[in-house]
């Protein structure tokens, strides 16, 4: 009932930290019965039920702030630190009982559940609404976290969230309120046959969505799949039960709330997953919270100081547990497209396994992957079969030939010129060699800097071709503020 990690660091240096990693935002969940049920308990009568002796010294020595304060005053006191240090805040209502989440038998699902009283949870709602009424901190509230179970179902959905919404917006109408679907927060389709009777809420209504490795099914698949097919099939899924929101004639925005993988990179199917969504997230630039920050649990399900494998900082929370994560991320955290900016679009060409950017070296003579950071190269391609050209010369992105760098080239109406997205996930920018063959954009193997052009892998939909095509995905991503 209390933020992770206070047992080993002061709080003010973590969100210093969280900052310098450029993150903005930090996704701050709460158990209902935090505020209706235990808000009068101590920080340090909590921690001496649990019997956890060594974190409570950590905290005594790192933040000896929060002990005496109640659980709802230490959770008051974490915002007012992490907006002091320039962080916005998102108060998530995560689960009913403050503990793990989340199974399907765990009473916290659904609305009528043993542990999800609708009343109670509308009380929570209300309580923490009231409470940062007048603190611009929280930016938003989000209604419930991954709504589950055996019971759930559209019309309760639709009833008690249009109750949630109301709730917040009457007390708060400031503050954006953030509602989730069914199915652990992966299907928002009730909406397409009955939508939120709440209307725009002054603009402040947002839908979220999870998407994780394992959403569905095993992540097996992305291993035991052709990796261009499972990635089509996952995004056309995305897009399907989520991504349509933002779409139509009354569109809403869609915040993806949680997502993330093993920060060590030791699981294939988990790091394959991540290529294939973040470059569905770069195209559409949308805004993410990742899982997670936390390195360890002060106790989780029965054990003291478990770590977190998809946390950022490494369990003894001193260090960034992936040594490539700035680079992983730069892209994403970028605001790509400002619609209140006047400027032209172009594309920069992303490739979602190494989250590097094609750049083009001074003198036009060489072709190179970069961090994303370092300005890169604008293109304009106007649609599949035309030249992809640089924004500033307009020279052509020309193949060579097979196992030869890519150039540049004032010929820009052969057929080496001329490039398509081709595959199911259209992440493979392919044109035609001389000798009719289909050649793909590809990081040189023996040098990750270097773009070649190569025969392309897994293109054609074989379901017997199980190859990583990783190294030959790139997104055209489109910008108006690089």
């Amino acid at each position: 009932m209390l933020i992770e990690g206070l047992n080993h660091r002061p709080l003010k240096d973590l969100a210093d930290q969280a900052i310098k990693l450029r993150f903005n935002c930090v996704r701050l969940t709460y158990a209902t019965h935090m505020f209706t049920r235990y808000a009068n308990r101590t920080i340090e009568e909590n921690f001496d039920l649990l019997d956890l002796k060594q974190a409570k010294a950590g905290l005594a020595q790192y933040n000896p702030f929060v002990l005496n304060k109640t659980i709802a005053e230490a959770y008051e006191a974490v915002v007012d630190i992490l907006g002091a240090s320039g962080l916005m805040v998102i108060a998530d209502n995560h689960i009913s009982q403050p503990r793990w989440c989340c199974s399907l038998d765990d009473g916290n699902g659904f609305f009528g559940n043993n542990n999800f009283d609708p009343q109670e949870w509308l009380q929570g709602l209300s309580l923490v609404a009231q409470r940062f009424r007048n603190k611009s901190t929280v930016v938003g509230m989000s209604l419930r976290n991954e709504i589950r179970g055996f019971m759930e179902n559209a019309n309760d959905w639709n009833k008690y969230i249009t109750q949630g919404v109301t709730t917040i917006h009457n007390i708060n109408s400031e503050v954006l309120v953030i509602v989730s679907g069914l199915n652990y927060d992966n299907d928002l389709r009730c909406l397409k046959e009955k939508p939120l009777n709440v209307g725009t809420l002054d603009n402040k209504l947002v839908f979220e969505v999870h998407l994780y490795s394992f959403s569905g099914d095993s992540e097996s698949k992305f291993v035991k799949q052709p990796l261009n097919n499972i990635c089509a099939n996952i995004m056309n899924g995305f897009i399907d039960h989520a991504g349509f929101v933002m779409q139509g004639s009354n569109p809403f925005p869609l915040f993806v709330s949680e997502f993330g993988y093993d920060q060590r990179e030791v699981n294939d199917a988990e790091n394959r997953f991540m290529s294939c969504f973040t470059a569905h997230l770069a195209l559409r630039d949308l805004d993410w919270a990742l899982w997670a920050w936390q390195g360890s649990y002060y106790f989780r399900e029965g054990q003291a100081e478990p770590g977190e494998s998809f946390g950022v900082l490494d369990s003894n929370w001193t260090q960034v547990k992936n040594p490539n994560f700035a680079k992983k991320f730069q892209l994403l955290q970028t605001m790509l497209q400002d619609p209140n900016s006047n400027a032209s679009f172009s594309y920069v060409i992303y490739h979602p396994q190494s989250s590097q950017c094609i750049q083009v070296s001074n003198d036009n003579k060489e072709i190179f992957l970069t961090d994303c950071s370092s300005t890169p190269t604008r293109w304009s391609h106007i649609n599949d079969n035309t030249p992809i050209k640089m924004s500033s010369t307009g020279l052509c992105l020309k193949a060579s030939g097979e196992g030869l760098e890519a150039s540049l080239s004032t010929d820009c109406l052969s057929q080496q010129s001329v490039w398509s997205a081709i595959s199911n996930s259209k992440l493979h920018l392919a044109t035609i060699s001389q000798g009719g063959k289909s050649l793909c954009l590809q990081i040189d193997s023996s040098n990750p800097s270097k773009v070649v052009t190569n025969s392309c892998i897994c293109t054609d939909g074989d379901p017997n071709c199980l190859q990583d095509t990783r190294s030959q995905w790139f997104e055209l991503v489109g910008t108006n503020t690089l």
